[in-house]
């Protein structure tokens, strides 16, 4: 993707963080703030150093990157010839909606717009817009300068080339592009985090442990292997057989749904490199690897 300019409208913790990434990937980047400059100048400052004191990147190349950072409270210095937009203000989509008349003020119409929101449909953000079809949902996850998940949710009027644009952009600053087929709340992601999260509040309300202990009993447990495998393809490596080996486990017939499921398990695994196991036994072997080396983090190997 062209390294054009970036802006990051409402750098607050998550703008900022996907601001950092871009940063690195070589984007000269814009971030916009209302009115708090210092504490965002800091913050980005404060992840480059975190990432030099890991190893993730050199001195040289934090300096690099912050070298390309521009901060300003103007939107229209901003969004002047940004090809891309991150919008991280406010969760009231009276405001969002204000916010890209502002926006639209200044970009060209090939601009496109990607909105963090976590409680809004595109559809919603796009009706008074000047370019309706550019305006997308693309939401990250806290810590937003780590996790590499980035979903990707077009609107009614979303066009295919700007969901396109947004998942390559994401991309190319490290991040993990997923492109959510239908608008719901919690798009891809929250529809099971928030599920295990009121599960995990009931069992503690109900009286069968402590906070700390339904903590531990997920960080110790499934959400360990789910880091590495994720939720279906880890419930499958715990059947011999698979998901389709479920049904004479368990007893019962494999039904359609089962059966959609344990093919794209199939598919997932073919899709990975070797390097993380693109047989079932491979894929084993390195999550084992992974959570030894998860262990001995904790101190507990």
């Amino acid at each position: 993707m062209e390294k054009g300019k970036v802006a990051f409208i409402g750098s607050g913790i998550i703008g900022s963080g996907l601001a950092v990434n871009a940063l690195i990937a070589g984007y000269p980047v814009t971030l916009q703030t209302r009115s708090q400059v210092e504490k965002m100048k800091n913050r980005v400052a404060h992840i480059l150093e975190l990432f030099v004191a890991n190893n993730v990147i050199t001195q040289e190349e934090a300096d690099a990157a912050a070298a390309r950072a521009v901060f300003t409270t103007s939107i229209e210095e901003a969004c002047t010839d940004a090809i891309f937009v991150q919008e991280s203000g406010p969760e009231k989509v009276e405001t969002k909606i204000e916010l890209y008349a502002e926006m639209e003020k200044y970009l060209d119409d090939t601009a496109v717009i990607g909105s963090s929101t976590t409680a809004f449909m595109p559809t919603d953000l796009q009706k008074e817009a000047k370019v309706p079809g550019r305006i997308l949902v693309g939401h990250p996850y806290h810590p937003s300068y780590l996790l590499p998940l980035v979903e990707i949710c077009g609107g009614e009027q979303t066009s295919a080339e700007s969901i396109e644009i947004a998942k390559e952009f994401y991309e190319s600053i490290g991040k993990v592009a997923l492109i959510s087929k239908k608008e719901a709340s919690g798009f891809i992601v929250n529809r099971v985090n928030w599920a295990a999260y009121n599960e995990a509040r009931k069992t503690v309300e109900e009286g069968f442990c402590s906070v700390e202990d339904i903590d531990k009993a997920i960080m110790y447990g499934p959400g360990m292997r789910m880091a590495i495998t994720g939720q279906l393809l880890t419930i499958s490596l715990g059947i011999e057989g698979g998901l389709r080996g479920a049904a004479a486990k368990y007893g019962g017939d494999i039904s359609p749904a089962d059966e959609l499921i344990a093919q794209g398990v199939d598919d997932e695994i073919a899709n990975r490199s070797e390097e993380i196991g693109n047989t079932v036994d491979g894929v084993a072997d390195f999550r084992d690897k992974v959570i030894i080396e998860i262990l001995r983090l904790q101190n507990m190997l």
